[in-house]
């Protein structure tokens, strides 16, 4: 599941990106990869977030876990910082999309 968040639908670039593929056994999470894009000088795996989901069941608390674990270490610039929840709500969103394919 990709999900790409943009200011308006004529630009091309993400203003925050999410790209997770999870497989859910039994309503627990046995497999995550997570990456995220367009917060960065460019996209980066997060193995903080795939450890948060692994063998955890696949609800909006684990979800909002792996999304806060991916972005703990977060360093944004004075003009950027609102970058670092939008991100965090895109991966959530991508989460539970994955979640329920």
């Amino acid at each position: 599941m990709y999900l790409k968040l943009r200011d308006r639908a004529s630009y091309e670039f993400a203003l925050a990106s999410a790209a997770v593929v999870i497989t859910v056994v039994g309503g627990t999470v046995t497999r995550a990869r997570v990456a995220l894009g367009g917060v960065g000088t460019k996209p980066w795996r997060s193995p903080e977030a795939e450890a948060a989901l692994l063998g955890q069941t696949a609800n909006d608390t684990t979800f909002r876990q792996a999304a806060e674990a991916a972005l703990r270490d977060a360093k944004p610039q004075s003009e950027n910082a609102f970058k670092v929840e939008l991100a965090k709500l895109c991966l959530n969103h991508a989460l539970h999309t994955a979640a329920s394919s």
